[in-house]
């Protein structure tokens, strides 16, 4: 049962949720809250299908590729994940700086520093040492090349290495180590309240917007930037992690948003998903890299939607999963334990089935549904088997 109710009021920092600060890793002797586990399956379950489309239909790398879709399903992918990639991650980075100060209060600095390099830190090196070049090595294979493991890890080691999809982790790592030294200087006031409104909103879409466009005028939208970091994304991150880490420091999302105010921020994410039609419509056929950064009006322009979808998205779908998803069943429980683990295996999963499939002549938007749905359940069943071991188990 979920450990939300109605007595709480939906207090996040109340009751612990076991995500235990970073958002994403399980921690112990607290109990888990529901519509959080939900939520965090929801977002990883819609990144495998995002890089699985990155394989099949969208020109975006990835570790194995076979793409010849039709014109209209690359742009109904497009305009699919490329919305999900302006909040979604920014989602979850909301989630972790809501967790955050509780849990840097529970074990002080020092404790609280360890554990994220435990939690965070040792899976990032798993997969770098592990996952990372055996994925690439499955996926060149599975393409063609003729490379063997040695000569090719050994040039992988020298110039292909990057943090892939664990960009996130070290991101977060970074952002919670941060968080941590600047409490240890200063502890936060005693005082909680006030409330979440239009003018904390407006400085936080200000401060993604104009911090991507500059952000972007060395790292463009999209680009491979410092040891695969995402750089271009980061304004976004700070922005989202410090309204999680504020929030929860000053009560704003301890209770339910009121209903206006949460109808709203749907309102300002469907406006902010219209503007990215029109901005599509007028990039349609043309050059989109004055959007993706540089001294251009149009590199103005996309930070703008994104930061409407970011803080606008993040707010409503995470109050939508605590309304109406704050329930648990011991299959969502599962899931919620295993959903970490399954971020993590889910590049070698799914690049063993694309290239299993790669002799079967079919549409690849056929491939992308199968190599979507066993890819996720593959996942999370692996993950799920990762967190019955006790040792693993307190790592993820």
């Amino acid at each position: 049962m979920s450990a939300w109710n109605a007595a709480d009021g939906g207090r996040v920092p109340r009751v612990a949720s076991r995500l235990d600060g970073e958002g994403c890793l399980p921690a112990v002797a607290v109990p888990r809250q529901a519509w959080v586990d939900n939520l965090r399956v929801a977002v990883i379950v819609g990144v495998i299908a995002a890089h699985v489309s990155t394989a099949y239909i969208l020109d975006v790398d990835w570790y194995y590729e076979e793409r010849t879709p039709t014109a209209a399903s690359e742009a109904l992918f497009g305009v699919i994940i490329g919305t999900g990639l302006l909040f979604g991650m920014g989602l979850l980075f909301l989630v972790a700086g809501l967790y955050t100060p509780p849990s840097l209060g529970r074990k002080g600095p020092r404790s609280f520093a360890v554990s994220r390099l435990m939690r965070l830190g040792l899976p990032l090196l798993v997969f770098l040492l592990v996952f990372d070049p055996l994925t690439d090595f499955i996926g060149y294979r599975g393409m063609g090349g003729g490379l063997g493991p040695i000569d090719y890890l050994s040039r992988w080691w020298r110039e292909d290495w990057d943090l892939s999809i664990m960009w996130f982790v070290a991101a977060l790592l970074a952002f919670s180590l941060a968080y941590a030294g600047w409490r240890s200087v200063g502890p936060p006031g005693k005082g909680r309240g006030g409330t979440l409104g239009s003018a904390q909103l407006l400085s936080l879409g200000a401060f993604i917007a104009v911090g991507s466009f500059l952000v972007r005028l060395i790292w463009p939208f999209g680009s491979n930037s410092l040891f695969g970091l995402n750089l271009w994304e980061f304004p976004q991150m700070i922005a989202m992690f410090g309204l999680g880490v504020v929030a929860a420091e000053r009560g704003w999302l301890d209770n339910a948003l009121p209903g206006p105010f949460w109808r709203n921020c749907g309102l300002a994410a469907l406006a902010g998903v219209a503007m990215l039609f029109v901005l599509g419509a007028i990039g349609l056929g043309g050059d989109d890299n004055p959007f993706l950064g540089g001294l251009h009006p149009q590199a103005a322009i996309l930070p703008l939607v994104e930061g409407v979808i970011a803080i606008g998205m993040s707010l409503w779908v995470l109050e939508w999963f605590r309304r109406r998803w704050d329930y648990a069943t011991r299959f969502t429980r599962a899931l919620g334990r295993s959903s970490f683990a399954a971020y993590i295996v889910h590049p070698p999963v799914v690049v063993l089935l694309s290239v299993g499939l790669s002799s079967v002549a079919v549409a690849v938007e056929v491939k992308f549904v199968a190599v979507f749905a066993l890819g996720a359940v593959a996942s999370f069943a692996l993950g799920w088997a990762v967190t019955r071991w006790r040792v693993l188990a307190a790592i993820v």
